[in-house]
């Protein structure tokens, strides 16, 4: 009883839903020992064999067993979803596990009907660029019936012609020994679709073939390896996983653009070199560039030092290394505030004093409104004017307002915010009064 009240209590969801959901998960493991070898095939063809799995089934079968593919639930997510193609399981009735997505009333399937065009263009090119097996259903099945019916509508002859030659459909037949190959035929709206059938019992002779056109690299790989570079085309922010210089970059010919898939240890810290130097700037306030101080500064500040030439941010960089830097040394000895501040901006500091300007706090007060300018008269004053918390507060408000600042303001503006981090990481680090974290 207390188990029911705490299904019924699901807020929101059908309760006939939750109940369903129960029931089919109680008898769900009832018989998968007796298929224990052919889910071991199948789990085994996954990993290089099969690009992805489209289901009308609820059960939680193919997500344990296809364990490094990544799902979506439902025609609202998979709609949405920036899928990828490859290691995707689309259970596009819904699952056990969420009973609010269950396409298994009337109206659930009104409602997906009113919606199918939608999936149908978003599981078109799946269609179009892999052979598509349809296993574990009749021909007749309703919602295969309405899947081909939405795609063929879409198509006209000769790429349908293309299309049927991509479509295996597997029969199940009880006590047929091996494998018997056939000719399908439908009819879609007086157009004749014409498929591949295979009869057979034992699903794993069919398992047995497609390990034998497995790709050359896991599945699961290829995926992350779309999704990071799909991630990295909106936002243009590298990862741990995928470091790309921006491809008008003058540092890289064309015929030197290289995109590899390896171990990290063998070729992601040589990515590093693709960091650009407003990502070194940023990382010095907000530390968000995922590598050590160690490979940051063997790997990424080579490039870096040729565009600004030795003038960056270094002392947060030494914090911490475990190997031994002598450049990256040199530059800190290099930069302090003498060497930040010139003589001509240090003999302005009269104007400050006319103004009563003695502090970050008072000049981004009165001068906020024109942040050129702001940022400009800030190198006026003379170190001890400095307050490091005040300084870092700055810092933080403006990346906190646009996080890619240096690549959207003017060259004057940017120039001011750059001077300001290399003034915040000497007094930080390079000239602490007191330890820093």
């Amino acid at each position: 009883m207390d188990t029911l009240k705490t299904r019924l209590s699901t807020e929101g969801v059908s309760p006939f839903k939750v109940e369903i959901a129960a029931y089919l998960k109680s008898i769900a493991q009832e018989q998968k020992k007796a298929y224990a070898d052919e889910i071991k095939i199948l789990h085994d063809v996954s990993e290089r064999g099969i690009a992805g799995v489209i289901t009308t089934n609820y059960d939680s079968f193919l997500e344990d067993h296809l364990s490094e593919f990544t799902m979506y639930v439902g025609q609202s997510q998979l709609i949405f979803a920036p899928i990828q193609g490859i290691a995707e399981i689309y259970k596009i009735h819904g699952s056990l596990e969420r009973p609010e997505s269950l396409v298994i009333t009337e109206q659930d399937y009104r409602e997906f009907d009113q919606k199918s065009a939608y999936l149908i263009a978003k599981l078109m090119t799946l269609f179009m660029e892999y052979p598509i097996i349809f296993l574990g259903y009749s021909i007749s099945d309703r919602n295969v019936q309405s899947i081909i019916k939405g795609i063929v509508d879409c198509l006209d002859d000769d790429q349908l012609n293309i299309l049927q030659n991509r479509f295996v459909f597997v029969e199940y037949k009880k006590g047929h020994v091996g494998a018997e190959i056939t000719q399908y035929t439908i009819m879609v709206n007086d157009r004749p679709l014409n498929m591949r059938g295979i009869v057979l019992e034992d699903f794993q002779l069919l398992y047995r073939e497609l390990a034998n056109k497995k790709s050359k690299l896991p599945v699961r790989l290829l995926r992350r390896f779309r999704q990071e570079l799909y991630d990295f085309t909106l936002t243009n922010e590298t990862t741990a996983n995928l470091r790309v210089a921006a491809l008008e970059d003058e540092r890289v010919a064309d015929d030197e653009l290289v995109l590899a898939i390896g171990k990290a240890k063998d070729l992601g810290l040589k990515g590093l070199s693709g960091i650009s130097g407003n990502e070194w700037y940023r990382n010095v306030v907000l530390n968000d560039l995922p590598f050590s101080n160690d490979d940051l500064i063997e790997y990424a500040m080579p490039s870096v030092i040729k565009q600004f030439t030795r003038k960056i941010p270094i002392h947060k960089y030494l914090i911490g290394v475990k190997r031994e830097h002598p450049e990256a040394l040199q530059i800190a000895k290099e930069m302090n505030f003498d060497s930040i501040i010139s003589e001509s901006e240090k003999k302005k500091h009269r104007y400050l004093e006319q103004r009563g300007y003695d502090s970050i706090r008072k000049i981004w007060q009165h001068e906020k409104s024109n942040r050129d300018k702001a940022f400009r008269i800030m190198a006026y004053l003379t170190e001890d004017e400095f307050d490091l918390c005040e300084l870092e507060s700055l810092l933080l408000e403006i990346f906190e307002e646009d996080v890619n600042v240096l690549e959207n303001v003017e060259a004057s503006e940017k120039t001011g915010i750059r001077r300001m981090i290399r003034i915040y990481d000497y007094l930080k680090w390079g000239n602490a009064k007191e330890p820093s974290n």
